[in-house]
């Protein structure tokens, strides 16, 4: 079964046209049907923009694995919070004292699940890493000039501004929940819900998140987006909107606390 056939049936199986389809991706009906007939391929650069319209793997446009993701973005993070809980725990690890690090490990899970507001914080002269449980883990590395300087970044000020704005958030919502490392606009604003997706387009660059490239199919020009690094940028980007959560609702309540009591300061 070729990659046509399977883009065929896929798009009967959720119940899209070849119109509906070609207008998600952004091509016209004919190069759909060219697909999948068999007359045309796909351009390698499309593969992931296709698999996200229909929630698969690329592997999976090519017949070699069920149709569903195996592994989900909150998977993945939940992987990397257990990581943190044990970089925590090691850190005021005693034998003497605590028995067991297996043991130590799971009254730490108890401790910080039993309380919501729970944190830990683990500093030293360069570094900071804070933690709650659900809310996940940040690390910084401090500003030779000292933390207060963050606030005199103009740099920072773009993306903060693109934050304030519903349709760019949304957007890096649908980006992160499916995975859409690459994309055209129509797909995305048609999955995000947003109406007016030349203003996406706009934002989409202004946050040097995206390079934005273009394509030759059937003698008109595609214009789709790749992330410049990967997920990386929009899980950072994930993380400030979640700590400015937790700035807003903040007590100093600490299950551990190592370093210098005074490292919010310049």
């Amino acid at each position: 079964m070729n990659i046509g056939t399977n883009i065929a049936r896929l798009r009967r199986e959720r119940g899209l046209t070849q119109e509906a389809l070609a207008e998600v991706i952004g091509v016209s009906a004919q190069t759909i049907s060219k697909w999948e007939n068999a007359t045309t391929w796909p351009d390698v650069a499309l593969l992931p923009v296709i698999a996200d319209v229909f929630g698969v793997t690329i592997d999976a446009l090519y017949g070699r694995e069920d149709a569903q993701r195996s592994i989900s973005p909150d998977a993945a993070v939940d992987r990397a919070i257990e990581a943190v809980r044990e970089t925590i725990v090691g850190a005021i690890y005693n034998p003497e004292l605590d028995g067991k690090f297996e043991d130590q490990l799971a009254q730490y899970r108890k401790v910080m699940q039993s309380d919501p507001r729970q944190r830990s914080v683990i500093e030293n002269d360069h570094d900071v890493l804070y933690f709650r449980e659900k809310l996940g883990a940040l690390a910084l590395r401090k500003p030779e000039e000292g933390w207060s300087s963050l606030f005199a970044r103009d740099d920072n000020l773009g993306i903060l501004r693109l934050l304030a704005d519903r349709d760019f958030r949304r957007a890096m919502q649908v980006i992160i929940s499916r995975r859409m490392l690459t994309f055209t606009l129509p797909s995305l604003a048609k999955t995000a819900e947003i109406d007016d997706a030349e203003r996406l387009g706009v934002m989409l660059q202004i946050s040097g998140l995206f390079v934005r490239r273009e394509l030759q199919i059937d003698e008109a020009p595609l214009v789709y987006y790749e992330l410049t690094q990967g997920e990386t940028k929009l899980h950072l980007i994930y993380a400030v909107l979640a700590f400015a959560q937790e700035l807003m609702t903040y007590e100093s309540i600490h299950y551990c606390f190592i370093g210098n009591s005074q490292y919010f300061t310049p």
